[in-house]
């Protein structure tokens, strides 16, 4: 196996396992603070995340590659409001994002056509949180508006 290929994809590999445990102290904050759709949503976004590491992990082993965890340890966060976790949140997305955005750059100039099949069909369905967010709380404001008296 390729070694660079290797190096990049477990990077990959890890990089889901750390924004897994991020997003599994997110998802115990906002049950904390009586959050539970949010919280249930971020549980079915882990459960993506571990699919996503079980098929690089499968896709390593397949072609003769190692696979390479690094040693990660989580605690809990105490943010101090929902609107600090939510802005962590964010910023933890947009990170994520990009390093996924690199990911599939990369994986679409290397000469390895099961490589590129596994990284597109891991990222697919992949949708900026923040945008999505972004897009309901227009809804949302827009609606509160038509609520108002009017003027």
């Amino acid at each position: 196996m390729d070694k660079i290929i290797e190096e990049v994809v477990n990077e990959q590999l890890n990089s889901e396992v750390w924004s897994s445990g991020l997003y599994t102290a997110f998802q115990l904050y906002f049950s904390e603070q009586g959050m539970p759709m949010l919280s249930s949503w971020l549980g079915v976004q882990v459960q993506k995340k571990a699919g996503r590491i079980r098929k690089m992990a499968e896709y390593l082993l397949s072609v003769g590659g190692e696979v390479c965890l690094e040693a990660q340890s989580f605690r809990p966060e105490h943010w101090q409001n929902p609107m600090g976790a939510l802005d962590a949140f964010f910023s933890h997305e947009q990170y994520f994002q990009q390093q996924v955005t690199d990911f599939l750059n990369w994986a679409h100039e290397v000469d390895d056509a099961s490589l590129r099949c596994l990284a597109f069909d891991l990222y697919a369905d992949e949708v900026q949180v923040s945008d999505f967010i972004l897009e309901l709380l227009q809804i949302l404001s827009k609606g509160r508006r038509r609520m108002l008296p009017l003027e």
